[in-house]
């Protein structure tokens, strides 16, 4: 049997500096947080603004205000390090190897819209919460096995045990009621993601031993065809459309309700049109005009995404259409932009983390020979937990992305789906350099898992 080393003294003292660093920023942003709900709570709800309103609509008490949400960040930021200097080494590594256990809970009750039965029950009878026995029979599950996925997910703050096998909604869950869009995206996440997961490894070891690797583990999972290929073949016509419901389910998640107020798009010139490159249905500038009446948008898609996103425009997508404040155009974004669009305003959401360097920088070099206007990639932005920056990271890096967990599996996600990754602000940086560009400047969302608006102009 191993005998450990003993914890020594110098250990002891780092650990006690961190603990009272970590409770300042606890204290401090705790003051900022309860500060705000009482100023909530005593004003009027008509005197509202926009991201008052856009707060309220997405259930997020500390988001109406820039600050508040930094603040947010800190205190989350500080409570997960805080709860690894608290938990014994050896449960936190058993601990993540027991995560999947956790995607298997949600994605049984998510596939069986457990939190909108409870819902429903809840509201019928007046009752907090409801049996598991009920929960099973309406979901035709065994009622054994649920209870214990859904005490899982209740140590997650995902669903609450009130009584002994008795379960209420969360705010965590209560996201999920009714609620299709989100349940796409995390559908999304876990199918395909699950998908390709168990391919993974050999692709870690394939990256260092081939000298022309597979792309991706997903590459492997699909006998050869690349994920949008795939997606987009006859075969997976029941997938494409979750993954289209996905598309607006995450601007939801992204807080993309804030991008007006994040980032100042009522600066640029309204006689430069904006072109959503891969936009798929639309949802970006579904976001913004309301808060742009002067500008117009050419969302660029494939000919498939750009017939369906046409064929199940919403009524306002139909009306800014009508007022050619919208057009869809079929562009490759791997081929020369249309020389019309020379000067304009491009704009690449979620869209360059789908690609390695050597992609990405097709795609970069072909919009900077269209001279743009400004070029915003709306991305997340990894922020490396460097031991020197330990202290610095209460503060949360630029002002912006604080917790790390969503954009370090989401780069995962998009290492074994596309190839691609997530990257830091240094990677950020060199590529756009070699596309042409210069990083002008970051602008953080304030209620994204990670994201922020990079603006960069032509170098």
């Amino acid at each position: 049997m191993e005998t450990p080393a003993p914890v020594q003294p110098d250990e002891k003292a780092t650990t006690l500096t961190t603990l009272s660093q970590l409770l300042v920023s606890i204290e401090e942003s705790t003051a900022v947080l309860r500060e705000s709900l009482e100023k909530q709570l005593s004003t009027s709800s008509d005197d509202r603004d926009f991201s008052e309103i856009a707060a309220s609509t997405l259930h997020l008490q500390f988001h109406a205000d820039a600050s508040v949400a930094l603040h947010a960040s800190k205190l989350r930021v500080a409570c997960e390090r805080l709860a690894q200097v608290a938990t014994p080494p050896r449960h936190l590594v058993f601990e993540a190897a027991g995560s999947f256990y956790l995607t298997a809970a949600l994605d049984i009750t998510v596939k069986s819209d457990i939190a909108t039965i409870i819902h429903t029950h809840s509201s019928q009878s007046g009752a907090e919460g409801v049996p598991v026995d009920v929960l099973a029979q309406e979901s035709k599950l065994d009622s054994d096995l649920l209870a214990r996925l859904m005490r899982h997910l209740a140590v997650f703050g995902i669903f609450q045990e009130i009584s002994l096998n008795t379960f209420a909604n969360t705010a965590a869950s209560s996201t999920l009621v009714n609620n299709p869009e989100f349940r796409a995206h995390l559908d999304l996440v876990m199918h395909e993601g699950r998908a390709a997961i168990p391919f993974f490894p050999e692709i870690v070891s394939k990256r260092y031993s081939d000298a022309v690797p597979p792309p991706s583990a997903f590459f492997l999972y699909s006998n050869g065809q690349l994920f949008y290929d795939w997606l987009h073949s006859p075969s997976q016509t029941d997938r494409n459309a979750n993954f289209n419901i996905a598309m607006r389910g995450m601007a939801h998640t992204e807080g993309l309700a804030f991008l007006p107020v994040d980032y100042p798009f009522h600066a640029l010139p309204a006689e430069k049109v904006i072109v959503d490159v891969g936009g798929g249905i639309g949802s970006l500038p579904t976001i913004l005009l309301p808060s742009l009446p002067d500008h117009s948008f050419i969302i660029q898609d494939l000919e498939p995404v750009v017939n369906q996103a046409i064929e199940g425009a919403s009524l306002s997508l139909k009306r800014w259409m009508d007022q050619g404040r919208i057009r869809f155009l079929v562009q490759d974004c791997f081929t020369p932009q249309p020389p019309e669009l020379d000067g304009a305003v491009f704009i690449l959401k979620n869209m360059i983390h789908n690609y390695p360097d050597s992609r990405a920088l097709a795609i970069l070099s072909n919009l900077r020979k269209t001279n743009p206007y400004k070029l915003l990639v709306i991305d997340r932005l990894v922020i490396p937990q460097l031991k020197s920056n330990n202290n610095q990271s209460l503060t949360v890096p630029h002002g912006g992305p604080g917790s790390q967990r969503a954009a370090t599996f989401y780069d995962l996600v998009m290492a074994s789906l596309h190839g691609g990754k997530n990257r830091t602000l240094e990677d950020w940086r060199k590529l756009l350099e070699q596309g042409g560009f210069k990083l002008e400047k970051i602008y953080p969302l304030r209620a994204s898992t990670g994201q922020a608006v990079i603006e960069a102009s032509c170098s």
